[in-house]
């Protein structure tokens, strides 16, 4: 069992759509047919007909102050943003669960995350060798009009998951079970590698790589230095290599936002533009000079619909490559602030270990010196450098 939250929306339509309907295609993003569509059934609403499910849903979104009224609270609050719910459960190729028990594996998802006296629209699909179950539940309690929190619900379906295989009596995914142990005592999860490209904003939400891995820097010569001191500078280093970061990346946010919003700008132009030029035999001559195709000269005067077509169409996939370079240049110049930080954060842990081991030669000495002038076992301590707060740390703070 393999249950994959797909996200939260806003419409019900759209993602019912896609369920009750087969895949899209290129040349045709509105399919009819929905010969993919092996069941449907709905949860909590008055009807059994999925094609009105999505209306309902929606309406009890909309309803959601008045239902709280009715409820004897507060119709405040904020609008709910995104009330739909999309997840789906896969079973293994060689698993052949038949409705009965699809149903109930999906009431029981819908319990683990609390979701049960929600509405739901439920699609099963055999378009594929596995055979899965797509599950729109809206956040909207029908009864009270308050919104389901959906914290943890990852880690709540892959405890049910778990449980689902065990009353199965087979452990199809080991890898979830060691995660779910390590989830209990505390430690981190096991992660497998992963291909894609990282995005610029992904990167900034996961944090930087050194902060995963400071919780278990360790010195190299830990029986050579002062341990207190090298954790003080690694406190320090760490410091000023989270204020830096979280600067440059504010400074790319920054600069990304106006780079995209100019971006969309000048496309929506091109856009504009190229519809009010089709609509003349002069603008179309224009873009025509442009294109510089003698076979399209006759369909540029007369209007050809199909021309005029494929005019925007070459248009969207330009704007569509335009997009992904400048994705892309973002991308290279987070990771390169990643790499930048990186680096000074180990350099800083080099001068914080010899330092550390300065401490620890001084200590040394100074008990020798101590042993031979006031005999053993009498050490004059040596008074560790005060570790500086507020504005003197170079940021942040109560001004003095």
């Amino acid at each position: 069992m393999i249950p994959k939250i797909n996200g939260l929306g806003r419409s019900f339509a759209g993602v019912a759509a896609y369920c009750l309907h087969d895949a899209p295609e290129p040349d045709d993003r509105r399919p009819r047919t929905s010969e993919r569509v092996g069941w449907a059934d709905t949860r909590n609403l008055a009807t059994f007909r999925p094609e009105r499910a999505a209306r309902l849903m929606a309406a009890t979104a909309r309803a959601a102050p008045d239902l709280k009224r009715l409820a004897g609270g507060a119709p405040g609050g904020r609008k709910l943003a995104k009330p739909v719910l999309h997840y789906s459960l896969s079973w293994a190729q060689d698993e052949t669960p038949d409705r009965r028990e699809m149903s109930r594996a999906v009431d029981r998802s819908l319990e683990a995350l609390g979701l049960e006296g929600h509405e739901a629209l439920i699609v099963a699909h055999d378009d594929t060798r596995h055979p899965h179950v797509h599950v729109i539940a809206n956040r909207v309690d029908p009864e009270t009009g308050k919104a389901a929190t959906l914290g943890n619900s990852k880690l709540r379906l892959s405890r049910w998951a778990e449980g689902y295989e065990r009353e199965q009596g087979r452990i199809r995914c080991e890898r979830r079970v060691e995660n779910n142990e390590r989830r209990r005592a505390g430690q981190e999860v096991v992660r497998g590698p992963s291909n894609r490209p990282r995005h610029w904003a992904r990167v900034r939400r996961e944090g930087m790589q050194p902060g995963r891995a400071r919780r278990t820097r360790k010195p190299r010569r830990e029986d050579q230095i002062d341990v207190a001191a090298w954790r003080h500078g690694e406190a320090e280093a760490w410091e000023t290599v989270a204020d830096g970061r979280q600067s440059s990346f504010r400074h790319l946010e920054t600069r990304a936002r106006k780079e995209w919003a100019e971006l969309h700008k000048r496309q929506e132009e091109m856009r504009q533009t190229l519809d009010r030029e089709s609509r003349t035999v002069l603008g179309r001559l224009r873009i025509w000079r442009l294109d510089r195709s003698l076979r399209e000269l006759a369909g540029a005067i007369r209007g050809r619909e199909d021309l005029v077509e494929g005019w925007r169409e070459d248009l969207d996939r330009d704007h569509r490559d335009e997009r992904a370079e400048l994705g892309k240049a973002h991308g290279e110049r987070a990771r390169e602030i990643e790499r930048g930080w990186s680096k000074f954060y180990r350099s800083r842990l080099v001068d914080a270990e010899r330092s550390a081991w300065a401490v620890r030669e001084g200590m040394r000495e100074r008990q020798e010196t101590g042993e031979r002038e006031s005999g053993p076992g009498i050490v004059t301590p040596i008074p560790r450098p005060r570790r500086p707060r507020g504005p003197e740390r170079g940021g942040g703070g109560f001004e003095r």
